[in-house]
């Protein structure tokens, strides 16, 4: 086979694991791309094929259903239409015939013969259909059906998410948020103060061929553009950076541990936050990180162990089972809860296809019962930090100003002395939203809160 071959056929087994399995997308195409006898160019169009076909799936979905009923097509087949529709519709440098041609051969590759004729009409339908289909009109009509509708498929999110927006933000702040950024490939990380500096770190990434930028808004923050996995890069290997998102980073900013306390990270894996705090605390004082599941703990003691912390003691516990040992024990208490992860979906597109209504609502039961439990932890006087990668009101703003409710002790501490001066358009009632668009990193959302004395 090809290595363009290959390319393609390893991207349809990626799509399969997510969209038939359930798989997570960065997980499938990192376990695919293992130990492939592929060069940087191809791995990285293997990438590109699963995030962007991952990315437009709605609207890719939604045009093929105008030349083809995909009821009963056997997912493989369903597949392969994606895979090529996609090259054909977003991908220029890829020539319409060759997306056709490798679209039979993909048929033929995994024993699915009979489908090939099935196949090639489809898609030849499309190439002719092509600049239609690009066009502003085609799916007008589909547009009628408002403003939801329109929104859903222009930028290929679920219909129900579109109109979600548009209720918690308005239609223009909905439409700003489904545009995806333009991030131009850049991968964030974070640098290791404690066992290097970031010129250091920079000045190997730029000899070794890497694209480097600062972050936007931290010290330690830098922009890597790189042809190779970065966790093969030495400078990983050896604890002196990890990859982690700048909106990330300011969670553990706005704790703000001081050397020789005592925190807890409740949700803490894979660890990139617990590390993180043992650094701002010069790897002095003590730091609980909990995780539900065992394989997880494991990830966060992996990590740790590569970063040279010496004070993160990593624990298998559940975050809503309330450890009476700890009450009013810690001088802060860090809550990352598992979330909706609409503030990633640029990076993980496949969050927007598998989200429902109903699992954001058990997450905000979950979410609830995390923050209620672990505010017992807390000092007098000492500070509670709820974050999300999401930016979905229910799991944010209205999460918190119920626990204020309910909780008279705690009060939203002024979050500004903590939050790089750029990005105070993100504050709003002593809690932080950010916003890809217009914060160009992923979409959190942060509250500090302070226990009463």
């Amino acid at each position: 086979m090809k290595k363009k071959d290959q390319a393609r056929y390893i991207a349809l087994n990626v799509l399969i694991k997510v969209n038939k399995e359930g798989k997570y997308s960065n997980i499938s195409l990192k376990e695919a791309l293992k130990n492939r006898d592929l060069s940087n160019r191809d791995k990285a169009f293997v990438t590109q094929l699963v995030y962007g076909c991952l990315e437009k799936q709605i609207a890719i979905d939604h045009i093929i259903s105008k030349f083809a009923s995909l009821k009963r097509t056997n997912p493989w087949i369903v597949n392969i239409l994606r895979l090529s529709c996609y090259q054909i519709l977003y991908l220029d440098r890829v020539p319409d015939s060759a997306a056709v041609n490798e679209a039979v051969n993909l048929c033929k590759t995994i024993g699915l013969y009979k489908l090939q004729g099935f196949v090639n009409g489809v898609l030849r339908n499309i190439v002719r259909n092509k600049d239609k289909i690009l066009s502003k009109d085609f799916l007008s009509k589909d547009r009628l059906e408002g403003p939801g509708h329109s929104l859903s498929l222009t930028y290929s999110y679920p219909k129900w998410l579109a109109e979600k927006w548009m209720l918690d933000y308005g239609q223009e702040i909905a439409e700003m948020i489904m545009k995806s950024p333009d991030t131009e490939n850049f991968v964030s990380i974070r640098v290791n103060k404690v066992l290097t500096d970031i010129d250091k770190v920079k000045n190997k990434l730029l000899e070794e061929g890497a694209l480097v930028s600062k972050g936007f808004y931290l010290d330690e923050a830098l922009r890597v553009k790189y042809t190779k996995d970065i966790e093969e890069d030495s400078l990983y290997k050896k604890g002196h950076i990890t990859v982690q998102g700048e909106a990330s980073m300011l969670v553990s900013h706005l704790l703000a541990p001081l050397s020789g306390e005592s925190v807890l990270d409740a949700c803490s894996s894979p660890g990139g936050k617990a590390t993180h705090i043992c650094e701002l605390m010069d790897n002095k004082g003590s730091i609980n990180a909990w995780d539900i599941h065992e394989h997880r703990v494991e990830l966060i003691e992996r990590n740790a162990s590569r970063m040279r912390t010496k004070i993160l003691n990593p624990k298998l516990h559940d975050a809503r089972v309330f450890d009476k040992k700890l009450k009013e024990k810690m001088d802060r208490v860090l809550l990352d809860v598992p979330c909706s992860g609409l503030g990633i979906v640029n990076s993980k597109p496949d969050i927007k296809l598998r989200i429902t209504p109903e699992e954001i609502n058990s997450l905000v039961k979950l979410q609830a019962s995390i923050l209620s439990t672990c505010s017992r932890y807390v000092k007098a006087g000492g500070v509670l930090v709820y974050s999300t990668c999401t930016i979905n009101p229910d799991e944010n703003q209205k999460m918190i100003k119920n626990f204020l409710k309910s909780n008279k002790e705690f009060y939203l501490d002024d979050p500004r002395p903590y939050l790089p001066s750029a990005l105070n358009l993100a504050i709003q009632d002593d809690m932080i939203q950010t916003i890809p668009y217009r914060d160009k990193i992923d979409g959190f959302f942060i509250a500090r809160m302070r226990k009463r004395l």
